[in-house]
């Protein structure tokens, strides 16, 4: 990317988050509008749902009506991503060549791969560095990156990164934050938290300019005990491999501010109806920048919960309020009650010595609780009383191991569902 296209991404994206709210949502009727007129010419899926539910991208003249559109099914998708692939960048889909971007496979289904043209990432790029400049992130300042590929070099300088390989156990981590003090850090939460919970003097010491939580779901609790070991605030970032950054946190740290002119968000109820603010909703999305594989009120699998929120930092974004985790990982508890993924691991970051958990509930109705840490036989009472206070009548093992495996991602997966999953959530 020439440095004239990289900036000319980054001031789109740095001038649309303060447009007056209607000249916002205008920009995003342009863009959805034309997505949906290239889709309707160039993608052989969506041109064959809409002429079997009788209608056309001209029937959309408000972002309301986007809902006239069907939703693909996303195991469909999954088992043949080519249906979604525009004609015009075909051959460039299969040479391999594009960006590309590896969905984890969280939702129960195949690992999507995401091939981007490299225009539609030089937009995505643009929507990237605007959620780090909101915390006060300069292009020249180093950045410890948690990430399980190589990093590429840096271009022309710029957003140098240090890379802190995902395998890494936490000594290793730890050595290398420390020979890189007062720089930013872009890592996933589970693993902030190990460290936090192993060796927080250390972490402090380390003096980072500011932290970014990303990839993982972060309960308020594991947030506080991670800012209690830094002394420093952390601003948590939500997106997906499909879309790249979707929403994230400013100064202000109150909701998620939503990246509107570069996908159109919809928080459905199991009905597909629109929910209120502060209620939990599906996340069904449809993406503004890559013309390569665009998507079309695409099933995320994920739970957000609506917001109508303004924030007090000025910018006109959407916001939502919280996400709650995969939608394919709600529990459903003996009495009737649902409980998402947050909800069910709130209770446990604040547990002094637990430094990795992972809660599965078995396929026979009975739950698991593995956890590393120290042997401590107060940690496992606590384990106990809080599980009973969150899940009356399921039973519980607990068990100490070395350490909850990571994912090739480097993910740490906090919580495994192997009972059938009810509700629309796996279409």
């Amino acid at each position: 990317m020439s440095l004239l296209h990289a900036s000319s991404a980054v001031a789109s994206a740095m001038g649309a988050q303060w447009l007056p709210r209607p000249a916002l949502e205008a920009l995003q009727l342009r863009r959805l509008r034309r997505t949906l007129a290239y889709c309707a010419a160039h993608v052989p899926l969506y041109r064959r749902l809409w002429r079997e539910a009788g209608v056309t991208p001209d029937d959309v003249r408000t972002l309301d009506d986007l809902r006239r559109l069907p939703i693909p099914s996303r195991r469909l998708i999954e088992e043949d991503p080519t249906q979604v692939v525009s004609a015009e960048h075909l051959a460039l889909y299969r040479s391999g060549r594009a960006p590309i971007r590896r969905s984890g496979g969280s939702s129960g289904g195949p690992r999507l791969e995401i091939h981007a043209d490299p225009a539609s990432w030089r937009r995505l790029d643009g929507f990237y560095f605007r959620a780090l400049a909101a915390i006060g992130y300069r292009p020249w300042i180093p950045m410890a990156y948690f990430w399980s590929a190589p990093l590429p070099r840096s271009r022309f300088g710029l957003m140098p990164k240090v890379h802190v390989p995902a395998h890494l156990d936490e000594e290793a981590q730890l050595r290398v934050l420390e020979s890189n003090p007062g720089i930013f850090w872009y890592y996933h939460p589970t693993s902030l938290f190990a460290l936090a919970q192993r060796a927080p003097e250390r972490l402090r010491q380390a003096r980072p300019r500011g932290v970014v939580s990303h990839a993982e779901l972060l309960t308020d609790s594991m947030r506080a005990t991670i800012e209690g070991a830094l002394g420093a605030p952390v601003y948590d970032q939500y997106g997906t491999s499909e879309l790249n950054r979707m929403a994230w946190q400013c100064r202000v740290r109150r909701g998620y501010h939503v990246d509107a002119d570069s996908y159109v968000l919809e928080i459905l109820d199991d009905d597909d109806r629109p929910v209120r603010p502060g209620e939990v909703g599906r996340a069904v999305v449809t993406g503004l920048a890559n013309r390569m594989m665009p998507l079309v009120r695409y099933e995320l699998g994920d739970l957000l919960v609506a917001s109508d929120r303004r924030c007090a930092c000025g910018r006109t974004l959407p916001m939502i309020e919280r996400i709650e985790g995969r939608a394919a990982d709600r529990v459903r508890l003996p009495g009737g009650r649902r409980l998402s993924p947050r909800a069910l691991l709130e209770p446990y970051g604040a547990i002094a010595g637990l430094e990795q958990l992972q809660l599965t509930f078995e396929a026979s109705g009975a739950a698991r609780f593995d956890y590393a840490g120290a042997p401590d036989a107060a940690i496992e009472a606590a384990i106990r009383a809080r599980f009973e206070a969150t899940c009356p009548g399921v039973a519980l093992r607990v068990n100490r191991v070395d350490a909850i495996a990571k994912a090739p991602t480097g993910k740490r997966p906090m919580l495994r569902n192997e009972r059938p999953v009810d509700g629309r959530f796996t279409r």
